[in-house]
């Protein structure tokens, strides 16, 4: 089997739960002689460097040697960056059989997009999403504010990564119950599979110290230390003795105070750590971690939410004594009181008595437990008994045969019943209307870059709004002449009523609109009506904006989903490609919205009516940038009016996403200020930067953590 495992975390550089399952999943699928890819970012090569290890190979990628690096943000731009290097090696040496990815970071959602949009080289590829660390559910309980950007849209991201996989595995049912509760995941089967950690020794003993209790894992709320530091804190302060040895630490942002947590610990608990009751170990490579854990009486994860985390497995694996959680994973597989112990933190004397029970065990007892704690993981855990049930699994995945009618949407909205008109369409013809003002000297570059347009079956109608101008009158009948397109002259009334004119005397199954001053790739067309007719669920599909004329760069757009949408528009709403049926239905633009925006609302109207739309993640439509266009005098009060109108008109459905919109609002400001949910913006000094230095700024301090520690207590200096 040809294998392809993406991860943004491998060792050395990292030694966190997701790399090590992604070793010890290399180590137990070569064993069985499959032939294993594994891809991951490296920030210090020029853009790919492929290396032969012992049984397997990696692809290393710089994702800033992407163009996409100028716009996207970090998450985003790593994401893709993925999904181009996967192609990048699918073209040379041909697809794999499957494809794994962690849903963290949303590392496959560039590659599943491509992947449901059709695209030749991803459409076919059968994706696993091996579910370890959702951010938008640990956010919630490490307290970030998971509604600030771009954490609200790596969240997003996740989702839809989890929402398309081909197929899911987690495993805990605790973590799926997690999950459940936060997206909709009612259409698919989760499977349950143990990650895998070999044992191939014997249970060595060592003396341990004791009464020496040992907190193992990172430092951030989610993993319960503040929680098992106050449980501490109680048991001193009534004359408990023993010291709690802390191994964790360093980088892990504690997001309410903005400090480091290991700082905020000691700020905390200053005399408890000048008593040596708290000792606070750090950080500790890989090679130390016997030397600290062999020797412990008991070794506590007291998480507060958990998947089934490999400090647990390698604790039992080396038969110590652990005291965990039930909030998580590990109460799937320690056995209370048999092979380990489990408190719960709803209890508050459950953590008091338990620690007390344990400790009061005698040397028979440890050992006893000790044993089968081992042998629990050797035989649960093992690359024997975990592969017996993934390659049933992937063997399903391979021999799987969909024909998806649907795409996922992470949010489904209710159709409203599909209007019968219809029916009195031309079948597969493409009908471009171009709403047109005074715009003679440009009109000829975008009729003819529909004409050359790979989608042939193609009507143009250009709908004159009441031109005034001699020249832009004059080119019309040029145009007529040379490219038979089919004009409708009207008294000026604006935008929205030249769109809505056209798009009722359009003959085509299909329509789209295009301004008099933009042009779109010849393949925009073809690839989009492709999707349409692929997708029952898809009315209408945009792409990324490519800016020329007096500016230049790129604007990301997005699938155009509820709650973004109703805080900012996420797609190219002047330059979509529809159902007609859909648009005549829903999309009509309003001409009420004077000053512009008409676009937008129309995006709101039909996602609101279960008219939804997808965005082809590449720049197919080329936006001309003017000094003296329509856009640039588009001023904040005009903005706000505009907003306003569209809340009002659309109250009931903005009610539904009241919390997240009120959320989005806090945490960022208004939307007027924002066109990209992947950037950080609250940057110190941001409008000082350019977007181009800003985001390789941010992109350094995501790659170096010592830098970005320094930036983070810098700004808290700055701006407390």
């Amino acid at each position: 089997m040809k294998y392809f495992l993406l991860t943004s975390e491998f060792p050395p550089d990292y030694g966190g739960g997701i790399s090590t399952y992604c070793l010890e999943t290399i180590n137990m699928l070569t064993h069985y002689k499959h032939e294993v890819t594994v891809f991951t970012p490296n920030y210090s090569i020029s853009k790919i460097e492929i290396k032969q290890k012992n049984n397997f190979r990696i692809v290393f990628f710089n994702p800033n040697k992407y163009y996409t690096t100028s716009f996207l943000g970090f998450e985003a731009n790593l994401s893709f960056a993925f999904s181009q290097v996967v192609k990048e090696i699918i073209e040379n040496e041909g697809a794999p059989d499957i494809i794994e990815s962690q849903e963290y970071l949303g590392i496959a959602y560039y590659l599943l997009q491509f992947k449901w949009l059709q695209y030749p080289l991803f459409k076919d590829l059968k994706v696993l999403i091996t579910l370890h660390a959702p951010s938008f559910l640990y956010w919630e309980y490490n307290k970030v504010n998971m509604h600030q950007f771009p954490y609200f849209w790596i969240g997003e991201m996740e989702r839809f990564c989890i929402k398309s996989a081909d197929m899911l595995i987690s495993p805990s049912q605790y973590l799926v119950e997690e999950i459940k509760s936060r997206v909709d995941i009612s259409d698919k089967e989760i499977h349950i599979v143990k990650n895998p950690f070999n044992i191939d020794n014997k249970l060595e003993r060592v003396n341990i110290i004791k009464n020496k209790i040992v907190f193992f894992g990172k430092l951030t709320p989610q993993k319960g230390c503040l929680e098992l530091l106050n449980y501490f804190k109680l048991l001193w302060d009534k004359g408990f003795i023993y010291p709690l040895f802390m191994i964790g630490g360093g980088n892990h942002l504690y997001h309410p105070e903005g400090i480091d947590m290991i700082d905020f610990i000691k700020q905390n608990y200053k005399s408890e750590i000048r008593n040596n009751q708290l000792n606070l170990i750090g950080s500790i490579p890989p090679n130390q971690i016997n030397k600290h854990l062999n020797n412990a009486h008991v070794i506590v994860i007291p998480s507060i939410v958990d998947n089934l985390p490999y400090t647990v497995i390698e604790a039992m694996s080396r038969g110590k004594l652990v005291l965990a959680s039930v909030q998580g994973g590990q109460s799937e597989i320690i056995e209370n009181e048999k092979d380990g112990f489990l408190f719960d933190h709803r209890d508050k004397n459950s953590f008091k008595n338990q620690i007390q029970q344990v400790l009061s065990l005698d040397d028979n007892s440890l050992n006893e437990m000790g044993d089968k704690a081992f042998n629990k993981i050797k035989d649960e855990c093992s690359y024997e008994k975990v592969y017996e049930q993934k390659i049933v699994l992937l063997n399903q995945l391979i021999e799987k045969k969909v024909i998806a009618e649907n795409f996922p949407f992470i949010r489904s909205i209710s159709k409203i019943q599909i209007p019968t008109n219809s029916a009195t369409c031309v079948k597969n013809l493409l009908s471009v209307i171009i709403p047109y003002y005074n715009m003679g000297k440009h009109v000829e570059d975008t009729v003819k870059s529909i004409y050359n347009s790979s989608y042939k079956n193609i009507e143009i109608i250009l709908v004159d709004d009441g031109s005034s101008e001699k020249e832009s009158i004059e080119v019309l009948k040029i145009i007529q002449e040379k490219y038979n397109i089919k004009i409708i002259h009207k008294s000026n009334e604006g935008l929205s009523t030249a769109r809505n004119d056209g798009a009722r005397q359009a003959q085509g199954e299909y329509l789209a609109f295009l301004d008099p001053d933009d042009t779109v790739e010849a393949n925009y067309y073809e690839k989009a009506i492709h999707v349409l007719q692929h997708f029952k669920n898809v009315y209408f599909v945009g792409c990324w904006a490519k800016y020329f004329g007096d500016d230049k760069g790129y604007w990301p757009s997005f699938n155009p989903e509820p709650p973004y949408l109703l805080f900012h528009n996420m797609i190219n709403s002047s330059a979509l490609i529809y159902k007609k049926h859909a648009f005549l239905d829903s999309g009509l633009n309003d001409p009420m919205m004077v000053f512009g925006m008409e676009d937008y609302e129309s995006v709101i109207n039909m996602v609101k009516n279960g008219y939804s739309g997808i965005a082809l993640p590449e720049p197919l439509w080329n936006y001309r940038i003017r000094k003296k266009s329509m856009a640039r005098a588009f001023t904040n009060n005009k903005q706000l009016y505009l907003y306003h109108l569209i809340s009002e008109k659309h109250k009931l459905f903005f009610s539904i996403f009241a919390a997240d919109i009120v959320n989005l609002l806090n945490a960022n400001g208004s939307g007027i200020n924002y066109d990209n949910p992947t950037l950080l913006y609250n940057f110190p000094g941001e409008n000082l930067l350019s977007n181009r230095f800003k985001q390789i700024i941010i992109n350094k301090l995501k790659t170096n953590l010592k830098i970005r520690m320094i930036a983070i207590r810098t700004k808290r200096l700055l701006f407390k």
